[in-house]
């Protein structure tokens, strides 16, 4: 059992929610908070915490506090909760983008007990109705110290995660944000785009039937399209400078394989088993990450 018995949750959506319900049969004191009325509501039928409050407030008690709010709120939210809580509190989130985040932190002229944090879990899907126990099973979750950050803190939140079934990794901030631009973000907006053109397919009748057939492999390719649409702006915005430069790279990927459709036969098909060979080995049966 970790030392900081009260943890505060802010914001709960999927992952929120999510944080809460598996940490709920671990004897800790859980404390919810939302701006949502009808989503604390939730929370309390769903019984996955011992405290709920639309104010944040409520947090000064907290030994730890996860901020799950939309991206475009974390560093207001972090500003506020600094305030509230005692100065060994560890303050850390589940932002997507570390970078300009971990840059306002390093940036204070106070100590502020930040550690960025990003599991790499989630679903097209938002949400307090779809947060699950097990959602962390099995995925990594990114921690980012800041300046400010202890040795021991660093390690109880590692600890923590690996209480929520994730696997804790240490990075730096913005290789982190050029990592997930390339397995996260690049995905998104291709799915994005690959949905978009066919869409609005210029030759309708070509459309209706293209939708008509669409199955498995055109639903799991598009899922991500589904995304919230305030995150994908906040990550699509946030993050388009890294996001442009793995366009290209796609493009010249594209170019290159554009190419390789005119080699022999023999030649594509080692090609091709390559790729098919190397993504199988990238993922155990169960869909979880085995690099």
């Amino acid at each position: 059992m970790l030392n900081k018995p009260t943890i505060a949750v802010i914001g709960l959506g999927l992952i929120g929610g999510s944080i809460l319900k598996a940490l709920k049969p671990k004897g800790f004191h859980l404390i919810g908070i939302s701006r949502s009325n009808e989503t604390i509501q939730k929370a309390i039928n769903l019984d996955i915490a011992n405290e709920y409050s639309t104010d944040i407030e409520l947090v000064k008690n907290a030994n730890v506090v996860f901020i799950c709010t939309p991206i475009n709120k974390i560093i207001e939210t972090i500003d506020r909760v600094r305030k509230l809580v005692n100065p060994d509190c560890i303050i850390t989130d589940v932002a997507s983008l570390k970078g300009f985040i971990m840059d306002y932190v390093n940036d204070y002229h106070f100590p502020t007990n930040f550690i960025g944090g990003h599991p790499m879990a989630g679903t097209e899907n938002t949400g307090i109705d779809y947060a699950v126990d097990d959602l962390f099973e099995g995925a990594k979750w990114v921690l980012t110290p800041s300046k400010w950050s202890d040795t021991e803190d660093i390690r109880e939140l590692q600890e923590l995660t690996r209480l929520l079934g994730a696997k804790p990794i240490i990075a730096d901030s913005y290789q982190h944000d050029k990592a997930v631009t390339l397995i996260s973000h690049l995905p998104l907006l291709f799915s994005q785009s690959l949905f978009g053109m066919v869409n609005n397919y210029p030759d309708e009748n070509i459309k209706n039937l293209a939708l008509n057939l669409a199955a498995s492999g055109f639903r799991d390719t598009t899922r991500l399209a589904a995304t919230n649409p305030e995150l994908a702006k906040d990550i699509l915005l946030e993050n388009k400078a890294y996001i442009r430069e793995a366009v290209n790279d796609l493009k010249d990927y594209l170019t290159q394989l554009d190419k390789n459709l005119d080699l022999n036969e023999e030649e594509f098909m080692n090609l091709v088993k390559n790729l098919a060979f190397q993504r199988k080995s990238l993922y155990s049966p169960e869909g979880k990450n085995i690099y």
